[in-house]
This record gives structure tokens, sequence and C-alpha cells, in this order.
């Protein structure tokens, strides 16, 4: 009877095991490429299709409703595993990403079903549910928000950084990307889009489940429309047809894995095209032979007092 009861209670213990090893945390990294290479910030070196030099200062955006598929076609939600109290849990499906803040990169979600996945699908940016104003009380999200006047909520993305104008001079790049509107601020769109990857992914209990996701930037400025800094390059948020480009490039902006690493040295061929095109930029911004010159200075002095009179 002893030797039952002991069998009995081994496989009961055998159970619970199994039960608490149906669920494992999965966690995804986030990375960026440019023109093929992992992202270098506040360097001008990248060149996008419209042939506009330019740079990228820090890039701040929200990953919201993002599900895996299993086998059986059922969709997971990953929620944030650090999400407790009742306020919350309103948020707990959407994921702030900042390049200025590391930890941010790793969104750590709460345990899905053991398993193989096959597909990835999210939110890029908020959608109409959840994008309403006052939803984040606390920096860095609610640093985010998004005019009432324009359509109130929070910006999708601000990518920032700098291009060289058609003059030579580095000017604002500012991709700020959410909810559009007519001229008058009387009608608003959304501009959120949903993206869904296919992925060959097993999440197993006991072990670090962790799938990678990059952000290809340069797409956003090449397919299938292309944009031209000098055209598009900053003051996008009462720019719906901008708003409209940019939307429609995002379908391939986004593949499953790490950021391609970059090389240790670029060839000469490529040190000789940057250097001239650094030449190029330079020359066109500098002041014209004798700017400074007195008889210059005194020209420009008269035209000034001039204009006073």
């Amino acid at each position: 009877m002893k030797h039952k009861l002991l069998i009995l209670l081994l496989a009961l213990a055998t159970v619970a095991c199994t039960k608490q090893g149906e669920r494992a945390h999965v966690d995804l990294n986030i990375g960026y490429e440019v023109n093929g290479e992992a992202l270098v910030t506040d360097t001008l070196c990248y060149t996008n299709e419209a042939g506009n030099p330019f740079l990228i200062t820090e890039i701040q955006w929200f990953l919201s409703n993002i599900q895996l598929l299993d086998e059986k076609g059922e969709w997971h939600t990953l929620l944030q595993r650090e999400a407790q109290d009742s306020i919350a849990e309103l948020t707990e499906h959407i994921f702030y990403i900042d390049t200025d803040i590391p930890e941010s990169q790793v969104l750590h979600g709460k345990e899905v079903p053991i398993g193989h996945y096959t597909a990835l699908r999210f939110t890029f940016g908020l959608d109409e549910t959840d994008n309403e104003t006052g939803l984040f009380s606390d920096p860095p999200e609610s640093d985010m928000f998004w005019p009432e006047l324009l359509g109130g909520g929070y910006h999708y993305m601000k990518l920032n950084g700098k291009f060289a104008g058609g003059e030579g001079r580095l000017k604002p790049l500012a991709i700020h990307l959410g909810i559009g509107q007519n001229e008058d601020c009387t009608e608003f769109y959304q501009n959120y889009f949903i993206v869904e990857l296919p992925i060959d992914f097993a999440v197993v209990a006991n072990a670090e489940n962790q799938l990678d996701l990059t952000m290809l930037i340069d797409n956003w400025f090449r397919h299938p429309n292309t944009i031209d800094f000098n055209e598009i390059g900053s003051h996008i948020m009462q720019n719906q047809a901008a708003q409209r480009l940019l939307n429609g490039n995002g379908s391939d902006v986004f593949r499953i894995g790490k950021p391609t690493e970059n090389k240790n040295d670029m060839d000469k061929e490529k040190k000789e095209q940057f250097a001239e095109k650094l030449k190029n930029v330079m020359r066109k911004g500098a002041p014209q032979p004798n700017f400074w010159s007195w008889e210059n200075t005194k020209k420009r002095i008269q035209r000034i007092h001039d204009l006073r009179i």
C-alpha cells in the first residue's frame, strides 16, 4: 500500500512540474541598421535614396500589441514583465523604446506557452484604442505627447538627426510620426500600421528565449516612396501627405534577426567617396570669397543702417 502511495505521489509531482514548465518568458531584442550596417549615431556617414547626407541622433518610439502565433493558429500577446499595478495594466501591452536608454532595447515579456511559433505581429505606434491623451503620466513616455490640437495622444516615433541641405548647411531632421489631420484640424487620420513577420522560434522551458527584431532605418526613406529631406525633413507633424508617404514605406522597415555587424574599416573606394561627399557639403556651406573682408563688412553695415532709416 505504501509503495502504491509513493508511486502516486511521484506521478502527481511529475504532472505539477510539467504544468510549471508549460510557460516561459520571452525577450525581444531591438536593433537598428542603416545601409546594411548597424546604426552609428551622431556621425554624418549616411546617404538616403534621394542623395541627402544625414546622421541620426536618437530614435524614440512605441511598439504595441506584440503577438506570437503558435502552430495551432492561436496568437499570444507579449505583456511587460514588470507591469504590476492597476495603471500599468492599461499599458502593459505597450513598449517604449529609446536609443538613449539601453535597457529599453530589450523588451521583457511575460510568460507564454512553450512550443513552436511561426509568426510575430505588432502595431507600429499606438492604435486608436490606446492612443489617448493622458495614458502616460511619467516620462519618458509622457514626453512623447502629441498636441491636442493635432489629434492628441502620443507620437508613434521621433526619429531625430541632421541632414545636409541643398546649400550644404546642416539642417534638423525630425521624422515625427503620429495622428494626421486636415488643414483646419477638424478631421484626424490614423497613421499607425500593423507588421506581421514569419519566424521559426521555439519557446523552451527554463531557458533564455530571445527573439531579435531590427529596424532598417534607410527603408523609411526608400520604398515605395523616395523621401527627399529637402522636401520632407522636418515639420511633418501637420503634413498628412508626408505622414502617409512614410506610413507607406513602413511595410519593409522591420526584419527578424540582429543588425549586420559593422565592418572594421571602410575600403579605399568607400573612404574616397565619403571624403568627397564631406568636401562638397563643406564647400557649399562655406562663406563666399572675401566674405569677411573689411569692404564687405562696411557694405553690410551700411545696408543695415539704410533699413533702419
